[in-house]
């Protein structure tokens, strides 16, 4: 039995209205509700805030669970078990399971069915599956999930389009299904068809509308007959009434085991308890998309769509026939339906939920519902009338929702135009709510009958709450939206009902109050403000006139309860309060529109009063004429006032007014005296203003613009024509300075010339008294003239020109002032009205000049800035805007445009330009060429180039050459100007110009990597000229070809077309190939300050070219044609372009031969060279003979590059052969000149030491050696040049000769200990010597390794060449002298001394030689770091022997001072610069200094960390340099990643210095050497760093990277037994726990083991390690804690080893069972910090200290007392 119902929480009235009016839409009486009790009223009255009880539902009983078909039916049984699988995945709760089956039944089975493929057996197995399908449908039609419905509805879809499925699925509907499921399906589809999701609604809209009919049945469509179409509209129903038992009933829970509720003691029953359908419902998923409100409004908004398709159509008809309409529409007649209309949680119509709680979209279904049911169903809505009265009318006025009340506004209106009595109807129940509770017994009130809206309504004189908050509607300006809201405010003024108006006691002036409240609380502030404030005014002033038509039309008690305050008791004037109250309307309208706050355009507010004028005279003149009279005194007085603030739209208002009011008119005659009257009041203000000292600025503005407004009509009137003419001319001074405009409204509208010509003239004079910053009076005129509203007949006669020139010079001359720029900008574009013509000539000829002038400062000074062209080209596009002043632009056209041409496309590409001035200058550009004609084009254009040719050549100017080709190739005359020949020089220029070029080269030192450059004596040095070069530091010559050679790269048919340009770009090369081996010497063609990148650009980019452009010497007979017209054989016009070069080159080197020219036809010849054949060779050969004598440094040239690059010729075997005979001829007196050239040519001509070639025969050899003898045996004496040479052709000489015994290798001893006697690294001139020398040495050692008899003499003098090898490399030069020369001599040396005898190297070689690491020779500075890591090694052992043999401690330990100098150098490094060989060389400098620890005592190793602690220099120069290279200073995020490298090693000769990778790997091992040797100094930097990002990158990048290594590295030092020495004994155990760090040191004594065990961290050596205390058995407890704090110093302070550490413990344990006195201060024998042992003893109690312990003590303690005795002590051996 369910339990008792509840009392409703409705009022009695309430109560039995409703009854009254279910019974009156079903036909039947139902029984009355429980009675409920009185309201209380006053005290006893219950607070609003009090929450309702709760009433007990009882809940909806859930269908049954279904059985699956796929069991009931037997079909698990006969479907394919793949199919089957998809089908019981349908019944899973997870939403992504059944997305995944509805897309694999779609996409597998349903897709198949569809395409054709395996049709009969697949449509046969699908529609075995329909009971399933449908079976599920309900439940994935109503899903939560948008997916799966989408899915879903285009699924069933699919099914229905296949003609088997389609009719199985509508038998299954009709005869299979039960009813209820039927429904459910129906239904469902139903409201998928309209779901609240477009794209699901659109799938399943198709479907239902395709396949659903109510007319006759057919194959295709399923008919909604007698049966179906009932059950369809009642799901529908229940869904709109409860949703979510609708939910339930698709979905329903599955049966659970139900716990017996336990009864309250006391009770003999258990209490219900309520059971909500939000209890109820299923928990939300994650799959699911909304949540349980979402649900209901969205099940609801299906619901909403489903009732307007039921009601749009045939279906009304066809339900016509099994229900009257009245039973049809029977269940909307409920309160609960339109309480969706409601946004609140509680409906006040019904006291129940409100359904559109939070749910807009149900609230926009329902007010389509309502328009649906108006357009459809008006005929038979009055039995909804009275719920929908109070629904629609409590809803409206209060939605806040903008979307809703678009909605909302159609439905709305036509509801109350066509049910205006809802108004009472809505009060009435307003009415019978609060009359429920005095009168709860009262059972015979009957509901008012629904009126017609043309028959007058009266109702309850109490207010209505509709109308209320109808009010509040408008006060808050249409709930926020105006523009929608207040075009329809009249309409609903026209259906309220004048008795519910008047139920409020001042009816219209409340109505209108609400109005005005809107502006009062600024409620139309929105975005669109003026759209606003136009609807409200304009709604504002219609329902004035509304209200004034419906009071003059009904009776005068109707009137007066409208005007009339209830209350009162006396007879009142009706018209004269309608007069009255219109009048204040219109008053407080203008009020509102003249003080701006009512924010409208002038013509709408004008419009609109106009129009309000009209429609009140239409109602009755005299009514009209009153509130004119109001209006019309409102605004004069508000002119009148001085201190009134007006909007300076009230002339706009008012001219409006007066043109929309007819003329002729009687309204019309009202505005015209108003106007006439204003515009009188405003000159009379106008005077007053003139008078006064002081004016507002806005009151003068406004008083003009009324005279403007109507000063076409005020000069018709003789009176007032009159008074302005005095005005202006009698003050025209006055009115410049305080009312400029109305100067300006008089010249325009007093059509008189002769007047205006003469105030004109005044005026002008006036402005000239100004100074220059007063001119801006001048503005008014200037817009005046620009916009064409001065008379055409107004001149200037020179006033304004000395003005005009003042103000030009002071803007070009000063700081760019925008005002002043556009006041002259302005006076030259409207010059006809203020300057004269020579004026405006003038100042443009100075405008054009300025701005060339301050352009070819930009190119030439980098310290003008591009921005002084701001105010020039502000003038110039101000009068290129204008045609008349663009005209004048031409006349400068010449000038002017070439400037504008290399502003707008030159600057931006070498300066910074604003974008917005080089568009005004590309514009105007543009427009000058386009307005041209062909004479000034031609002009423009010669003079562009001529100015681009200059710069192009020009070292002053800024842009270098790429960026003048840039902006040619980018501007619009790319195609008018060929670069060659209109920018560049031509080829004699350019010859020219390298032949002013110094052709010797920099420095003889050169031949130590250029053969072909020959010693001093053979040419003559050019005289130092003073470079000048460009801001890129090029000479002129450099820039030229550099930028010819950039042009060609580009354009590689041009170049060939160009080959000549090779000779040049080779020449250039050769300069900067000696600029790069030389830095620190004077080039002639480049500076100092030219980068080695850029050199090395420049080298390739020539390599690059040269390899494209020697292509076409591949080609057969090419060599022959060349060399036979060299040997004037034929003519060069059979030759190719690079043939023409080669013979041109030639040519040059027999006129003025010359080292450069040799060179430069020397690398022709290396690319020409590539597929030279013997013959080719051959007749290269007979070239160089025939030309030796006219070009010997060409022809040496040629013999040189055919000996390197092309194949062995016979006649160079018989030239060498010639040249060795030749010298037996020469007699020593001429060895330094023909001797000297003899040996240069043998070199040259000698074939590679690796080839098969044979240089000489050995008997030749022999007597070229006895020739060269002989001549440094004579008394002549030789130059070094011939003994250099000679040092090179023995190089040659040395392996033929190396099994022939004789003086000959006496001899070439003798000459290389002389020339490595004569070398000095700090002497240029020896490098070539040097160079040959060493390489001598070299082939000498090489051969003597392998010959015994060579080795047995030259092992005689082979230590000491040796150690003057070694003295060489040692030699420390000025900082700053780096040289290729220098650092192929060191590399040449020190790959000579890498095997240097220990004997050889001293404690000094790593002092003198650590320099080596810095130099600019990544090969020297390899090279050098292994010599010093031996010398490292080496300075270590005597620090160590001389520690060990010092007993009075008086030795430092420190490091080498010239190693210092190096770990002490800052690096500085920009963000664009290189990672140089300066860095490389600091690293290794610090892997030396770390080598020195290797081996060494705990003394030393204690002397170099103190140092380096002393002079800081891990923490101020190590640790930045190294973070820096590794990127920590931008964060652990950032860090350079050494997952794949091993840290712990490093191979030096796989590292490169170029190589940034290297350097970073290098950096990263340095700091692991670092954390290793160094921990202790790592930690207080760590301590002491204050950037906390920067330490905690550095902690955790070091324990990731760098502390395993390092504890895998103690812990293998220990293990070692040839680093642990120290740990070795009979008594001792060392053992290893690696996998937790830990090593225990153990000492045996007596069968008793003494233990101490230290500890690593696993972020060693970031934290100290721990030391355990272990056991000591026989050590007092003092004793060895002393022990333990001395290896706690040695391990975190001293930097020392675990080694190191557990040595001294040892050693103190050892020492204190054999019975060593240990010190009495520290109780240690050996000492933590040296390692010594107590020496120092005290006289008295003879007792010995340490005596560092000891000197510690004296320091403390301030005296020499002994510890313990106290007495003196007296040191003694």
């Amino acid at each position: 039995m369910p339990p008792p119902k509840a009392k409703s929480s409705a009022s009695s009235a309430t109560r039995k209205k409703h009854a009254r009016k279910a019974a009156a839409v079903n036909g039947a009486p139902e029984d009355p509700p429980l009675p409920k009790e009185k309201k209380p009223r006053g005290k006893d009255k219950k607070s609003k805030t009090e929450p309702r009880k709760k009433v007990y539902i009882p809940p909806v009983k859930p269908a049954p669970v279904q059985p699956n078909p796929l069991d009931t039916l037997g079909l698990a049984q006969r479907l394919p078990p793949e199919l089957l699988v998809v089908l019981r995945l349908l019944s899973k709760k997870d939403a992504t399971t059944k997305r995944r089956a509805l897309e694999e039944l779609q996409s597998v089975w349903i897709s198949k069915a569809q395409h054709g493929r395996e049709d009969e057996h697949v449509v046969h197995t699908l529609r075995d599956t329909i009971p399933v399908w449908l079976h599920h449908l309900p439940t994935l039609f109503l899903h939560p999930s948008r997916r799966l419905r989408l899915l879903a509805a285009g699924l069933h879809t699919s099914l229905l389009q296949i003609p088997n499925l389609r009719r199985e699925i509508f038998f299954q509907i009709r005869e299979v299904a039960s009813s209820d499921h039927a429904e459910s399906i129906l239904g469902s589809w139903c409201l998928a068809a309209h779901d609240a999701d477009r794209q699901v609604s659109s799938y399943a809209r198709e479907s239902w509308i395709r396949y659903v009919t109510t007319s006759t049945e057919t194959e295709d469509k399923l008919v909604l007959d007698e049966a179906l179409f009932p059950r369809v509209w009642d799901f529908v129903q229940r869904t709109l009434l409860d949703p979510a038992a609708v939910y339930l009933y698709v979905n329903p829970s599955q049966p659970v085991a139900q716990t017996p509720a336990q009864s309250r003691r006391g009770s003999g029953r258990g209490t219900p308890v309520r059971r909500d359908v939000e209890l109820v419902a299923r928990p939300k998923t994650d799959e699911d998309e909304e949540d349980e409100q979402d649900r209901r409004a969205r099940l609801r908004v299906g619901a909403f769509g489903a009732t307007e398709w039921v009601l749009s159509g045939s279906y009304i008809s066809f339900s016509a026939r099994m229900l009257t309409m009245r039973d049809f529409l029977a269940p909307l007649a409920s309160f609960a339906v339109w309480s969706s209309l409601y946004h609140g949680k509680i409906a006040p119509f019904a006291e129940i939920d409100s359904c559109g709680y939070g749910q807009p979209v149900v609230r926009r279904s329902a007010w389509s519902l309502l328009q649906t049911l108006m357009q459809k169903c008006k005929a038979h809505i009055n039995p909804l009338l009275h719920v929908l009265s109070s629904a629609v009318l409590r809803s409206a006025w209060v939605e806040p929702d903008t979307l809703v009340r678009t909605a909302m506004w159609q439905p709305l209106l036509m509801f109350l135009k066509e049910f205006p009595n809802a108004w009472v109807l809505a009060a009435q129940d307003n009415k019978d709510e609060d009359e429920g509770s005095d009168s709860d017994e009262s059972d015979d009130e009957d509901g008012p009958k629904p009126s017609s809206s043309m028959t007058p309504a009266t109702g309850p004189t109490g207010a209505s709450h509709a109308y209320t908050e109808f009010l509040q509607f408008l006060a808050t300006g249409c709930s926020g939206s105006p523009v929608q809201g207040y075009p329809t405010v009249l309409v609903v003024l026209s259906t309220i009902p004048p008795s519910i108006i008047a139920s409020s006691p001042y009816p219209l002036e409340e109505l209108f109050m609400s109005f005005w409240a809107a502006v009062d609380a600024r409620v139309l502030n929105s975005l669109d403000r003026i759209a606003a404030s136009a609807a409200f005014l304009s709604s504002v002033l219609e329902s004035l006139v509304f209200f004034a038509r419906r009071l003059s039309n009904v009776s005068k008690d109707v009137a007066e309860t409208l005007l009339v305050d209830r209350n009162e008791t006396q007879q009142s004037d009706v018209d004269a309060r309608l007069k009255t109250f219109l009048g204040d309307q219109m008053v407080r309208a203008w009020e509102e529109v003249s003080s701006g706050r009512l924010k409208v355009r002038g013509t709408d507010a004008g419009d609109a009063l106009a129009r309000t004028f009209t429609s009140l005279h239409r109602v009755g003149p005299e009514l009209c004429e009153t509130v004119w009279s109001a209006f019309a005194s409102a605004v004069q007085r508000s002119i009148a006032i001085e201190d009134n603030t007006l909007s300076a739209l009230v002339p706009e208002v008012l001219h409006e007014l007066s043109t929309r009011m007819e003329p002729g008119t009687p309204s019309g005659a009202l505005a015209h005296n108003l106007v006439a009257q204003v515009v009188k009041s405003a000159l009379d203000q106008c005077s007053s203003v003139l008078e006064a000292k002081d004016s507002n600025a806005d009151r003068v503005a406004l008083l003009v613009g009324i005279l403007e407004t109507f000063g076409r009509h005020m000069f018709t009137d003789f009176e007032v024509a009159q008074r302005m003419d005095d005005l202006v001319q009698q003050q025209t001074d006055r009115v410049l300075t305080s009312i400029p405009p109305l100067l300006l409204m008089f010249l325009k509208y007093r059509q008189d010339e002769t007047i205006c010509s003469d105030v004109w003239h005044q005026l002008l004079e006036t402005v000239a008294k100004y100074s220059e910053e007063d001119a801006p009076a001048l503005l008014v005129f200037l817009d005046a003239a620009e916009h064409k509203s001065l008379p055409t007949y107004l001149q200037a006669r020179g006033e304004l020109d000395d003005l005009s020139r003042r103000l030009l010079t002071n803007l070009l001359s000063g700081p760019a002032k925008p005002a002043q720029t556009s006041l002259v900008r302005r006076l030259l574009g409207s010059s006809k009205y203020f300057i004269t013509k020579d004026c405006q000539h003038s100042l443009l000829n100075n405008l054009v000049d300025s701005f060339g002038l301050h352009l070819d400062g930009v190119l030439h000074n980098d310290k003008v800035s591009a921005n002084v062209f701001a105010t020039l080209l502000e003038l110039m596009r101000g009068l290129s805007d204008l045609p008349e002043s663009m005209a004048l632009l031409q006349s400068a056209a010449s000038s002017l445009l070439p400037h504008l041409f290399v502003f707008a496309f030159l600057l931006p590409t070498f300066t910074s330009v604003d974008q917005e001035q080089q568009a005004i200058a590309s514009t105007l550009w543009e427009k000058g060429m386009t307005e041209a004609s062909v004479a000034e084009k031609s002009n423009a254009y010669v003079m562009v180039k001529q100015i681009l040719r200059e710069l192009l050549v020009d070292c002053n100017a800024r842009p270098t050459p790429s960026q003048i080709l840039r902006a040619v190739s980018f501007s619009p005359l790319s195609s008018e100007i060929d670069v060659l020949s209109d920018i560049f020089p031509s080829q004699d220029e350019l010859s020219i110009m390298l032949e002013a070029v110094p052709s010797s080269p920099m420095d003889p030192s050169l031949a130590v990597v250029d053969p072909l450059v020959p010693p001093a004596t053979l040419y003559r040095s050019n005289s130092a000229q003073p470079l000048v070069a460009d801001s890129t530091g090029f000479s002129k010559y450099a820039r030229t070809v550099n930028g010819l050679l950039l042009y060609l790269a580009e354009d590689r048919h041009m170049a060939r077309e160009h080959v000549w340009a090779l000779r040049h770009f080779f020449a250039l090369a050769i300069h900067a190939e000696e600029l790069k081996h030389l830095p620190a010497m004077e080039s002639p063609v480049f500076a100092r300050a030219v980068s080695r990148s850029t050199l090395q650009g420049l080298l390739d980019r020539v390599q690059q070219l040269a390899t494209y452009l020697f292509s076409s010497t591949t080609e057969e007979l090419w060599h022959s044609r060349v060399t036979n017209t060299l040997l004037a054989q034929s003519a060069s016009d059979r030759l190719d372009r690079v043939g023409q070069l080669v013979v041109e080159v030639v040519n040059r080197a027999k006129r003025q031969d010359s080292v450069c020219t040799s060179r430069v036809l020397h690398a022709i010849l290396q690319h020409a060279f590539s597929n030279a054949t013997k013959a080719d060779a051959d007749q290269w050969m007979l070239v160089a003979r025939k030309m030796e004598k006219l070009a010997p440094h060409s022809s040496l040239a040629i013999v040189f590059s055919v000996t390197r690059y092309a194949p062995e010729p016979p006649r160079l075997d018989r030239f060498r052969n010639e040249l060795a005979a030749g010298t037996l001829g020469i007699p020593a007196s001429k060895a330094n000149t023909e001797g000297l050239w003899l040996l240069r040519n043998l070199a040259a001509a000698a074939p590679d030491s690796e080839s098969d070639i044979i240089f000489l025969p050995q008997l030749r050899a022999v007597n070229l050696m006895k020739a060269c003898q002989q001549w440094i045996t004579s008394d002549e004496d030789l130059d070094e040049e011939v003994q250099s040479e000679m040092t090179l052709v023995f190089a040659h000489l040395a392996p033929i000769l190396q099994n022939v015994p004789g003086s000959h290798w006496d001899l070439t001893f003798d000459v290389v200990e002389n020339n490595l006697e004569n070398a000095a690294l700090d002497d240029s001139s020896t490098y070539v010597t040097l160079s040959r020398t060493l390489r001598l040495f070299i082939i000498i050692e090489d051969l003597a390794s392998t010959n015994k008899a060579l080795r047995a003499s030259w092992d005689e003098r082979r230590d000491a060449n040796l150690a003057m090898i070694r003295d060489l490399i040692s030699t420390k030069l000025e900082t700053g002298t780096v040289s290729t020369p220098l650092s192929v001599c060191r590399e040449l040396a020190l790959q000579i001394v890498q095997d240097l005898p220990s004997s050889l190297i001293t404690r000094e070689t790593l002092s003198k030689m650590c320099h080596l690491v810095t130099d600019g020779s990544s090969n020297v500075q390899h090279m050098a770091y292994q010599l010093l890591h031996e010398a490292a090694k080496k300075y270590t052992e005597n620090l160590v022997i001389e520690a060990a043999v010092d007993t009075e401690g008086i030795m430092k330990v420190e490091l080498p001072i010239e190693l210092l100098d190096i770990l002490q150098r800052n690096l500085n490094h920009d963000e664009n610069d290189e990672f140089d060989e300066e860095w490389f060389g600091y690293l290794l400098a610090w892997m030396v200094t770390l080598d020195l620890f290797t081996d060494a005592s705990l003394k030393v190793k204690s002397g170099y960390i103190d140092q380096i602690r002393e002079l800081d220099l891990v923490s101020a120069q190590l640790l930045p340099t190294l973070f820096g290279l590794l990127g920590l200073y931008g964060g652990i995020a950032k860090a350079f990643k050494l997952d794949i490298w091993d840290i712990d090693e490093f191979y030096l000769d796989s590292c490169s210095s170029d190589s940034l990778m290297s350097l970073k790997l290098l950096a990263a091992h340095v700091y692991y050497r670092t954390l290793l040797l160094l921990p202790s100094l790592i930690r207080n930097w760590l301590a002491d760093c204050r950037d906390r990002q920067l330490s905690t990158a550095v902690a955790s990048y070091t324990s990731k990277h760098f502390s395993p290594a390092i504890i895998r590295t103690e812990l293998a030092r220990v293990k070692d037994p040839n680093a642990a020495v120290e740990l070795l004994g009979e008594n001792i155990t060392i053992k290893v726990a690696s996998a937790v760090n830990e090593v225990t040191a153990g000492f045996l004594v007596d069968e008793h083991q003494l233990e101490l065990t230290v500890k690593l961290p696993t972020d060693w050596p970031l934290h100290t390690i721990e030391v355990k205390d272990g056991k000591h058995v026989g050590v007092t407890d003092d004793r060895w804690r002393a022990w333990e704090l001395g290896v706690q110093q040695i391990l975190t302070f001293r930097s020392g080893s675990i080694v190191d550490g557990l040595s001294f413990f040892l050693k103190n344990v050892t020492s204190h069972f054999e019975g060593v006195a240990e010190c009495a201060i520290c109780y240690s024998v050996v000492n933590a910090t040296d390692g010594s042992l107590p020496r120092k003893p005290c006289k008295t109690c003879k007792n010995r200290f340490h005596a560092a312990c000891l000197y510690k003590w004296f320091n403390t303690s301030h005296s020499s007392s002994c510890p313990l005795c106290r007495s003196e002590i007296m040191t003694g051996k």
